[in-house]
């Protein structure tokens, strides 16, 4: 009986992908942390250090302190979204709080709305010692004009 309910477990599963579909995240290979990092960096549109300042129209507003990648002045808007509903874009819950220090990686959409995903190492800054460390000196807010 257990063999039967397996299959069609796995016929529900592959006849209908949508049901299972979760966030998985890879991790790097060991020793490749740095070059994650770095291809992150590539692949974002804005990556930045700030200050969570108010939540506002579904977005996280931020004051920039420091920015590696983008044309952000000093604030920015990213979706405000929980990333643990399943399909990894957003924030991790705890990170969302006012006046939480973040440095952010995020993508801008199509719709020029920057979004954020917990697969990229967008975390509080007390966390993100070794991104920053990888990252080096970003341009200070005062540097932006």
């Amino acid at each position: 009986m257990s063999n039967l309910r397996l299959l069609v477990l796995f016929l529900i599963s592959f006849l209908c992908p949508a049901i299972g579909t979760a966030c998985f995240c890879i991790p790097p290979f060991p020793g490749q942390a740095d070059a994650q990092i770095l291809e992150d960096l590539r692949i974002s549109d804005a990556v930045f250090r700030g200050k969570l300042v108010a939540h506002r129209n579904g977005a996280a507003v931020f004051k920039v302190y420091e920015l590696w990648k983008g044309n952000t002045k000093s604030y920015a808007q990213v979706q405000w979204r929980r990333g643990d509903r399943g399909d990894c874009n957003g924030f991790w819950p705890d990170d969302l709080k006012v006046a939480n220090e973040l440095l952010v990686f995020a993508h801008k959409g199509s719709d020029g709305v920057f979004r954020t995903s917990i697969c990229l190492p967008t975390s509080q800054i007390s966390k993100s010692l070794n991104v920053l460390r990888v990252l080096g000196a970003g341009k200070t807010v005062s540097d932006l004009g």
